[in-house]
């Protein structure tokens, strides 16, 4: 099995409960039909409040959709592409390695216990991350796994954490990505607080500031506020 994971731009002016009916009414099931499988949605719909962290810049199409799912051969994406073709005007997919980081309740919070298609509890960002050109590949990988995860998950208040390695582009003119990380929070309130995104302890800024301008590339981070539907 391997998982892709399909980022879809689109205008920022559609309705996010247009998006979010298409996406989990008549997409999901679709993909289901065409072998995909373990769907986890991520929308930038009605239903969320803030922008989040590092949004798009208003010069880029935004990405509103985050689409991870398994199936058997990524060989054979181009059905699944078809079927996403006409959910936006950009559709960039990306096999990709996972590594949940940590789960619901395993180190704060409740485990999950909502159905799958139901939306998550509070809020999820999605961060499109790039390597540091100054750090070669294998450097960034040591550095990401084995300091800035570890380091952010007792500096920050997440809920779960899933890392996901980019291993090359599925579609054709995808540009370059390293990586894509999905962390879940309680509320937007703690996104949107500096304060308390650190768990209440600006110092934890520092810290984290100095990770991630070491390990990447800031000027093309983007983390977006979504909401999360989980398919199984």
């Amino acid at each position: 099995m391997e998982k892709l994971i399909y980022l879809i731009r689109t205008r920022a002016s559609q309705a996010g409960n247009t998006l979010r009916e298409q996406v989990l009414d008549q997409v999901v099931s679709q993909l289901s039909t065409a072998g995909a499988s373990e769907i986890s949605v991520h929308l930038s719909d009605d239903l969320v409040g803030i922008a989040g962290p590092m949004p798009c810049p208003g010069s880029e199409l935004p990405m509103r959709v985050a689409i991870s799912l398994w199936i058997a051969n990524h060989d054979d994406s181009p059905a699944l592409e078809q079927i996403l073709s006409g959910l936006g005007e950009r559709c960039d997919g990306y096999l990709v390695t996972e590594s949940i980081y940590s789960d619901f309740g395993q180190r704060r919070g409740a485990v999950r216990d909502w159905p799958a298609g139901q939306r998550s509890p509070g809020l999820v960002t999605v961060a499109l991350v790039h390597r540091n050109p100054a750090l070669d590949e294998r450097s960034f990988r040591e550095f990401w796994y084995g300091h800035q995860s570890p380091m952010s998950e007792q500096l920050q208040p997440r809920l779960r954490y899933v890392r996901n390695t980019v291993v090359h582009p599925v579609t054709a003119g995808a540009p370059p990505l390293d990586g894509i990380v999905v962390e879940s929070w309680e509320s937007e309130e703690i996104v949107a607080d500096i304060q308390a995104f650190h768990n209440g302890d600006l110092e934890n800024l520092s810290v984290m500031l100095d990770s991630v301008d070491t390990v990447f590339d800031m000027a093309k981070l983007r983390s977006i506020a979504m909401s999360e539907y989980l398919l199984f």
